[in-house]
């Protein structure tokens, strides 16, 4: 089960490493389009700021919780690395994953009341439900809970595979059907 778990949350960082560039694309090139527009003929897209601060919004997040998993976040460093023991680094990689954990579980909480508030409000240039641009804060609170839960006991949650996809030289439909190239 919890194999099946770990790789259920593997596939869904390699998803969201896809879906993370696919937004940057798609704000990039929103917002390069509307400065075109704007300047050279003196017109702009109504909804484009919208989108494109939606697109910015999910992006952070995704990208957080892909931090969270790869251990990308910033550490503090206040000890010289000699007076700093194996042990000592145990309890202050425990220590970072309490507060993770802590952090996500209020962004769950809060994210989830603040979807559900907002969810009747509409934005004005797209139409769009204002709670789908908090949506994706419960999405990834989720993923950071469970990322800072297995590193917390040590459950091994990488995937040698997955690594290969994100370096680029697998495919993703490979590892969504098990096989490798290498």
């Amino acid at each position: 089960m919890l194999k099946k778990l770990i790789r259920f949350f593997n596939l869904i960082h390699v998803a969201l490493v896809y879906i993370a560039q696919v937004l940057m694309i798609a704000m990039v090139l929103i917002i390069f389009t509307n400065v075109i527009l704007r300047y050279v003929f003196n017109s702009g897209l109504m909804w484009s700021e919208e989108l494109a601060l939606l697109f910015a919004v999910w992006f952070i997040f995704i990208a957080m919780s892909i931090g969270v998993k790869q251990d990308l976040h910033i550490n503090i460093s206040v000890l010289p690395k000699k007076l700093v023991t194996p042990l000592l680094q145990v309890i202050l990689q425990k220590i970072k994953n309490i507060i993770i954990f802590v952090i996500a579980l209020t962004m769950l909480i809060d994210g989830w009341k603040l979807v559900q508030f907002t969810l009747t409000s509409i934005m004005p240039a797209t139409k769009l439900p204002a709670g789908l641009l908090y949506a994706i804060l419960p999405i990834s609170s989720i993923i950071m809970i469970y990322e800072s839960l297995m590193d917390l006991f040590n459950v091994d949650t990488n995937d040698a595979r997955v690594d290969t996809m994100l370096s680029g030289k697998e495919p993703f439909i490979n590892i969504l059907k098990g096989g490798s190239n290498g």
